[in-house]
């Protein structure tokens, strides 16, 4: 009978070291959000790029700089236009001035409507940007909360898995010890998984900290932007009231 009991157990802890060190596992990373990011790749002869959020992939900047390219170039070229724009009125001001007609009432009352107009535009800009940045941050670490529990998770089970090991060679079936070969495997085993939780363990912290870093340093920017442009507009709309020009074109 304890022969019946130890035969299998030999066996199965014979194969063990085999299944888990040969190349018979699948190693496969989860693809996180490879729908949304499937974008076309300028590195890699402009095919679709399906590596998902990975930050820590070249590929994937790629792909969103070239998706984005054609908006960064529109708003340079709009720069580029209106500071030609700005400089030749200016040129034109200076070399060619002439007292202006004084203007209707009616006039300055659209300009004053246009001006409020533009610059309710202007806050509502900057309260839209300033919510985006918040549900961007807020859904950016919700996707980073969870890939790291899950990633604990895993280092959990591995400890959990390598201390069920460590326990099983202690087993006696009828006074029998487990043999010293099949014990050095198992030790081998949990050498093994230990370091992978180890190592698991580890890059996630790292990845996690960096990540955080990078999207505190968005949000903060963000922020940044959302007050100066309301800052911007709050002043130009004083200095259009004061009738100060050269300090609106400025």
């Amino acid at each position: 009978r304890g022969g019946h009991v130890l035969f299998p157990f030999r066996r199965s802890a014979a194969e063990g070291p085999t299944a888990l060190s040969g190349n018979s596992i699948n190693n496969s990373s989860f693809i996180l959000a490879s729908e949304r990011t499937e974008r076309r790749d300028p590195l890699n002869d402009f095919k679709h790029y399906t590596g998902g959020w990975n930050i820590s992939n070249r590929h994937y900047w790629a792909s969103v700089g070239f998706t984005a390219a054609p908006l960064f170039g529109i708003a340079l070229v709009w720069f580029v236009i209106f500071g030609l724009i700005l400089i030749i009125s200016a040129c034109c001001y200076c070399c060619c001035h002439r007292p202006l007609h004084p203007h209707s009432l009616s006039a300055y009352a659209i300009s004053l409507s246009l001006l409020i107009l533009f610059t309710l535009a202007a806050i509502v800009g900057c309260v839209l940007l300033y919510y985006g940045q918040q549900k961007f941050h807020k859904s950016s670490s919700d996707t980073l909360d969870y890939v790291v529990n899950q990633a604990n998770f895993t280092v959990e089970n591995l400890r959990g898995f390598s201390g069920n090991l460590s326990a099983a060679k202690r087993i006696q079936v009828t006074n029998m010890l487990i043999p010293t070969d099949v014990q050095s495997r198992i030790d081998d085993i949990v050498t093994k998984v230990n370091t992978s939780a180890n190592d698991l363990d580890r890059r996630a912290s790292k990845n996690s900290k960096n990540i955080r870093h990078v999207l505190n340093t968005v949000r903060l920017i963000l922020i940044i932007v959302a007050a100066v442009m309301l800052l911007l507009a709050f002043l130009g709309f004083i200095f259009s009231i004061l009738g100060l020009q050269f300090l609106v074109y400025v």
